[in-house]
């Protein structure tokens, strides 16, 4: 009790309110615009961080950090442009409801998810982050591999009516994850390899630029191919409703606690992050959708259910992600690796010795991203009747502006390096008129993006526990959490094609 005091006092002053009052609002605006990640965010706050006291930096920056990952649904919903990776879930039954007149329910359905998955995870964080980071170092390549595979099954789910479409997809973006060096021997293996050698196309294909044009710059391409109309007085949009009713939210008590421990789990494994997170979410989601005997409405319809099982994943990644950092010194993801620094520098080492000799400051960080998380809500709940306007601006100036938008934050994903910069632009530019192309004969998006998400986590892990395994192929079928994840692979396969048969014979 007398450390929990301690902590308090530490961040009970005017100084922390205010800056993790900017932080959010900074954290919010970063991540409503495509292609600028927490990470960038933290990285940005980190030379203010460093002049201010130890619990009042650290909490400046889970500020940026919480408000980022919620900041990304406003243009997922809104535009259906993703504002980081962590959104790309939320696109379909976002955009859905805003196409409905539903855009006001839906961004306030959003900040509710997200804000019951930053304090649940924080409760997890509180009670069981040595248990739960113990749990996590259980995952070798082995498992990591297996966890790939849920991911890449997951693309069967979010492929639509023509799954044949959405594999094949995944296929190509699991070859995009391909392009590169070769993780183990270094070597190039991409097209015109010597020509090459000397771009960012060594270093892989850059997945926040893909994002950008594949979601972003095709959308206006394919906005642009259609007829142009005369500029119409565009009727302002009446936001009635925000919150979802009382009874809604206890139907979906099944879908908020599946996606709560999904990202939480997930967020607290090294190395995998929230876009793992909010897929396995939704189909979890729709998994309990098609047996709520009615009650909960079917996904990819345009409704709340689907923008909530995301929105509760990637905020549960948050609190998730902070379990390695703070009991082991391992960052869950790249925003807590970023964070990792900034206490060493402050002279704090993460891990063990944290909890044994300053469970003060372990206590005043826990308090404030419980503070972070009520300021995220607070912020954006204020903007909801803000936020739709942008769709009162005329299409003439609203694509533009986008566009504009996209090819920003492709540029700037590369920081200071100007000539990784304009590759990242003609990378966002192709990926456009390539998702262009495939819009136009109703391809799925979706499965390209996590294809190339899992695609080399897929590749490396597998390779590496076959060689931990002296070449033993049949090592993932020898370890308990492997077999789980295969067997979660195989039921998510059989179980769709299983209820299509039975509405066949009916």
């Amino acid at each position: 009790m007398d450390a929990f005091i301690q902590g308090f006092h530490q961040i009970a002053n005017l100084s922390t309110i205010i800056w993790m009052s900017i932080g959010s609002i900074v954290g919010i605006i970063l991540g409503a615009l495509p292609g600028l990640t927490a990470t960038m965010g933290i990285a940005l706050m980190m030379p203010i961080a460093f002049q201010l006291p130890t619990a009042t930096g650290i909490g400046l920056l889970l500020a940026v950090y919480c408000g980022a990952v919620s900041g990304a649904s406003i243009p997922a919903i809104l535009i259906g442009i993703p504002g980081n990776p962590n959104a790309i879930a939320t696109v379909e039954d976002g955009l859905l409801m805003t196409k409905k007149g539903k855009a006001g329910e839906a961004l306030g359905g959003a900040v509710v998810a997200s804000f019951i998955g930053g304090i649940g995870s924080l409760i997890v964080l509180v009670l069981f982050s040595p248990l739960v980071a113990r749990l996590t170092l259980a995952f070798g390549p082995a498992e990591k591999t297996t966890l790939a595979l849920v991911g890449l099954v997951i693309i069967a789910s979010v492929s639509g009516k023509n799954i044949l479409k959405g594999l094949l997809m995944g296929a190509f973006g699991m070859a995009l994850a391909f392009l590169g060096t070769d993780p183990f021997s270094n070597q190039l293996r991409i097209p015109f390899a010597k020509l090459l050698a000397t771009t960012p196309l060594s270093r892989g294909m850059d997945l926040t630029s893909a994002l950008i044009g594949l979601f972003g710059i095709s959308q206006v391409f394919f906005e642009l191919s259609k007829p142009f109309e005369k500029v119409a007085k565009v009727d302002p949009i009446k936001i009635d409703k925000i919150f979802p009713s009382m009874s809604k939210l206890r139907d979906m008590w099944k879908i908020i606690l599946s996606s709560l421990g999904i990202g939480t789990l997930i967020g607290a494994i090294p190395g995998t992050g929230a876009s793992i997170a909010v897929f396995m979410a939704y189909n979890s989601a729709k998994t309990i959708t098609e047996n709520s005997n009615g009650k909960l409405e079917p996904l990819g319809t345009g409704v709340i259910e689907g923008v909530f099982a995301p929105e509760v994943a990637n905020n549960a990644v948050t609190g998730g992600a902070l379990i390695p950092a703070l009991a082991l010194g391992i960052p869950g993801d790249a925003a807590t690796a970023v964070l990792i620094g900034a206490l060493m520098v402050k002279g704090v080492t993460p891990g063990f010795h944290l909890f044994a000799t300053n469970m003060s400051l372990v206590y005043a960080i826990f308090i404030t991203m419980f503070l972070a998380n009520i300021f995220m809500a607070l912020f954006q709940l204020l903007g909801v009747r803000l936020y739709p306007k942008v769709l009162s601006v005329p299409q003439q100036i609203l694509l533009p502006l986008i566009l504009i938008l996209s090819f920003i934050g492709a540029y700037a994903v590369a920081g200071q390096a100007t000539a990784v910069g304009i590759f990242n632009l003609g990378t966002a530019l192709l990926m456009g008129l390539v998702g262009y192309f495939l819009k136009k004969d109703n391809y799925p998006i979706a499965p390209i993006v996590l294809g190339l998400i899992l695609g080399g986590m897929f590749e490396e892990n597998f390779r590496r526990a076959v060689k931990l395994a002296g070449g033993n192929y049949l090592v993932f079928f020898t370890k308990p959490i492997c077999l789980l994840f295969i067997g979660f692979s195989i039921l998510s396969i059989a179980l769709p094609a299983i209820k299509q048969r039975r509405e066949r014979r009916k």
